[in-house]
């Protein structure tokens, strides 16, 4: 064997040693190619401290060669295949273009093909379309990059979600460190919601292990285009963002955790957790340490050229093979700074002693994920990692301890304070559903987060942290084809896209029709981002409520732009329309001169100017949480739980009524005032079988009580369940639960007149059976019941299944407040739920259009304050492809 060949057997290459972890470092620069030569310059200086010859290093010939994937006009999108992809030009005409950065004045023309942008250029200039190109004119329709969700957990946690298919979590069988894991060992290409994921424009995602380990495994990006490969067969391999480039030139991603998640699967506190990140990042850099010396020694070896043969022979009898760990390799890659380092993270205490930590090592993560309270500590982020990015939610909240501090103006104080804020969706059920990423950015924007930035949030700036910056999130020369086309400004609430492309390739439909579509869905003129909520000044707050809390029994509120609810009067001009209350009723609504007829009356009246308000009748929010419990995952925040085992049917104690237990006072209330929600009815709370009581009407006003008005009906309806979550010791099956709803009615029915049991009352319509139930087969047997006991007020809450029989339920006289217009597939009893436009009908409408009696309701509590919003998207309108 010859010196070189001896010297290779230890495991010494320049790649190993040297080259892949500083390309890693220079990918990281994505700059154009006026800086390739100081590029060079920086890489020769630093190998010639480390004794390197650089004649040793492959040659690149140009930046693109160095960096194997810069944004350029030559560039290739290897993604792309002359099988599946994308087939000839096609060129997107007069189109208001959000490029990643800024909304463009004027209207664009994008030219794309083989999955990459060929030219970006202003309509007017009129450029040379390519010969048999296919011309989509979008009228001035909007167009963004394709989004960029940086956390979700989609792929490893298909929809419908099955014990069988879940594999977000290593636990707890290796440990909280399983840095050695990798996400993309459970992915599940064939799962449901990649394309319903990207039908609400989400073209990439970084799918990461779950939070439930303090070091979860290695995450991946991938495009969400399904069956992209030239065969159209499920291969994970070809959902890869960095699919086509050599393994080791792929960017790697890391999943850690701090908080609740770890010490609560694991029962340690947080000096324990840290404890156990801290000793193997120890093992971790001290194996790094030993390397580096192996290195140094093999390259001085290498380097002699006097009696080499003998060097070498000393340096294997004295080294051996170069220090290896199997087990540590990803965590001694991030302390080489190889990898994209992404923490899930809630509360500035654990943002600090994270931080603590990793930069003990030198590590410095490019995001806090979820980061609920990270508003409190702009700038205390910033003095520790001055290039972080908060990965956040707009309105998810309040679900555990460390998300009951959210604000609802996080992302803006954020970005006031200077620190880049990426909204994304988690992924994990309805509450944080990836399809509707676009519609957190537009949450974000109405409490005050500027327009680009809102954009920026679901665009460039998730791009930029998972450094993918040089070919998605934004619509420039030589990026990738991924596109969308709105019906609508994408902050306004509803907004749908027409179509999605990815890497050149329409997604939701067929794009040759899709000029008719344009053209017959609503025509628009440049849409305008809708208008952010006013933000009132304390003193500004304190003296409208103080005057609309002060003594006087008559208050008038002018400056009314619009009213919204039924008046005797026709009220189409509402220039100096008025609304007069007294004692806490209205008694006018009409111009200032009919309410108010004499001098002595408006001497006698506090006036309140809305200032181009909107009046609307109070909503009503409908089988949330409010006053029942504060946070879910607490006990002992709220009322508690009736068990599985009550015999409902036979022990009438068993009956829970939530007005004895109900508390008036969280900060759900506050988001509820935000979004106009004055009332609510609440349900006590369960966790298994079909009883789950009656519920009570309480007010939402920060002055009610219990003894003052806080209640405004004892007893609203009698709550049940039909279904897989109704399923206890009593009613162990399906079968069995259907069964002890038709023996409860029985019963009420058989009772006689004159008894005041809630059976009684149920069974003779005096009042509501709410029965919640997803599956349109469960909803069948709802309505033979409803046959069969004519005079039960029935009404269908959750309703997700109830399209399939939205006839039989108009015919019955079935109400339904449905909890599922935005819904998802998230388990076996919603496996055939219609998840709206663009794919299917609005469920609402559906419902609407075969008469049934329709409410709306949100089955998340922090979502509350969007009551009215979930009305717009019931909206009609919308584009079904």
């Amino acid at each position: 064997m010859d010196t070189k060949s001896a010297l290779l057997a230890t495991g010494f290459t320049h790649q190993e040693c040297v080259q892949r972890s500083r390309l890693r470092r220079l990918r990281r620069w994505r700059r154009p190619l006026w800086t390739l030569l100081l590029i060079a310059v920086f890489v020769a200086l630093i190998q010639g401290e480390s004794k390197v010859n650089i004649v040793s290093y492959p040659r690149y010939s140009t930046e693109s060669d160095l960096f194997n994937e810069v944004a350029s006009e030559s560039r290739v999108n290897h993604r792309w295949n002359p099988v599946s992809g994308q087939k000839g030009d096609i060129v997107i005409q007069n189109a208001t273009l959000f490029d990643g950065e800024s909304t463009r004045n004027g209207t664009f023309d994008i030219h794309f093909s083989s999955g990459l942008i060929r030219s970006v250029s202003p309509t007017h200039l009129d450029r040379p379309i390519p010969e048999g190109a296919h011309i989509i004119n979008i009228h001035g329709r909007f167009i963004t990059p394709g989004l960029v969700d940086m956390h979700s957990h989609h792929l490893l946690l298909p929809f419908p979600q099955l014990p069988a298919t879940n594999d977000v979590n290593e636990r707890p069988l290796l440990g909280p460190i399983t840095s050695f894991v990798r996400a993309i060992d459970g992915f599940k290409p064939y799962d449901p919601t990649i394309k319903i994921i990207a039908s609400g424009g989400v073209t990439s995602s970084l799918v990461l292990p779950g939070s439930a380990n303090i070091v979860g495994g290695e995450a991946y990006m991938v495009k969400n285009l399904p069956l992209s490969g030239a065969a159209g067969e499920p291969v994970v391999e070809e959902l890869l963002l960095e699919y086509g480039l050599p393994e080791n030139n792929r960017q790697r991603y890391l999943k850690m955790a701090c908080g609740e998640n770890p010490k609560r699967v694991y029962g340690n506190t947080r000096l324990g957790l840290t404890w156990l990140l801290r000793k193997p990042l120890e093992e971790a850099r001290d194996l790094h340490e030993r390397q580096s010396a192996w290195c140094r020694a093999a390259f001085d070896v290498e380097e002699t050229s006097f009696a080499k043969a003998h060097h070498v022979k000393t340096f294997i009898r004295n080294h051996g093979k170069r220090p290896e760990s199997f087990e540590l390799e990803t965590l001694v890659a991030l302390i080489r700074d190889e990898l994209n380092v992404n923490v899930h993270c809630y509360e500035p205490e654990d943002f600090e002693r994270m931080l603590s930590v990793l930069h003990e090592f030198g590590v410095h993560p490019q995001a806090f994920h979820h980061a609920l309270e990270a508003w409190q500590v702009p700038e205390l982020l910033k003095n520790l990692e001055e290039n972080i990015t908060i990965a956040t939610f707009a309105e998810n909240a309040l679900f555990k301890a460390e998300a009951y501090g959210a604000n609802l103006r996080g992302p803006k104080i954020l970005d006031d304070h200077g620190v880049k804020v990426a909204l994304k969706s988690d992924h994990t059920g309805e509450d944080n559903y990836a399809k509707y990423l676009m519609y957190q950015a537009a949450v974000s924007h109405s409490f005050g987060l500027s327009e680009d930035k809102s954009l920026q949030a679901v665009t460039s700036i998730p791009a930029r942290s998972v450094q993918q910056d040089h070919r998605i999130g934004y619509v420039r020369l030589g990026y990738d084809a991924d596109l969308v086309i709105w019906d609508d400004h994408p902050l306004q609430v509803g907004a749908t896209p027409l179509e999605v492309f990815i890497d050149g390739r329409a997604v939701l439909g067929n794009s040759e029709s899709l000029e008719q579509l344009i053209e017959s869905s609503i025509s628009v003129a440049p849409p305008n981002a809708p208008a952010p909520r006013p933000s009132i000044l304390e003193h500004e707050k304190k003296n409208f409520c103080s005057k609309a809390h002060n003594s006087r029994s008559k208050k008038l509120f002018s400056g009314i732009k619009k009213v919204l609810f039924d008046t005797p009067t026709s009220l189409e001009d509402t220039s100096d329309i008025v609304l007069l209350l007294e004692d806490g009723k209205a008694v006018c609504l009409d111009k200032r001169s009919t309410c108010l007829s004499t001098k002595q009356d408006e001497q006698n009246i506090t006036e309140l100017n809305l200032n181009e308000g909107y009046i609307t009748p109070g909503l009503v929010a409908f089988g949330n949480n409010l006053g029942i419990q504060d946070i879910p995952s607490e006990e002992s925040t709220g009322d508690g739980s009736s068990g599985k085992s009550a015999d409902a049917l036979n022990d009438p104690k068993s009956i829970h009524f939530a007005k004895y237990g109900v508390h008036l006072h969280d900060r759900a209330f506050t988001r509820a005032r935000i979004g106009g929600v004055t009332k609510a009815i609440t349900a006590p709370r369960s966790n298994g079988g079909i009883i789950q009581g009656v519920s009570v009407g309480i007010r939402t006003s920060e002055t009610a009580t219990i003894l003052d008005n806080g209640i405004w009906k004892d007893d609203v309806a009698l709550h049940l369940t039909v279904g897989q979550s109704a399923k206890g010791d009593d009613t162990p099956t399906v079968a069995s639960g259907v069964e002890r709803v038709r023996q409860i009615l029985q019963t009420g029915q058989e009772s006689g007149q004159g008894s005041t049991s809630i059976y009684v009352q149920a069974a003779n319509g005096s009042i509501p059976v709410v029965v919640r139930a997803y599956n349109e087969d469960d909803i069948s047997q709802l309505i033979l019941i409803k046959r069969d006991f004519p005079s039960v007020n029935l009404v269908i809450h959750g309703g997700h299944g109830a399209v399939s029989v939205a006839k039989q339920l108009a015919e019955a006289n079935i109400p339904v407040i449905l909890t599922g217009n935005r819904g998802a597939p998230t388990n076996w009893e919603k496996k055939n739920v219609l998840t709206g436009p663009p794919l299917t009908e609005s469920p609402a409408k559906i419902l609407t259009d075969a008469g049934v009696l329709l409410g709306l309701g949100v089955s998340s509590d922090p979502k509350v304050h969007g009551l009215a919003q979930e009305a717009r998207w019931a909206d009609t309108r919308s584009v079904v492809l």
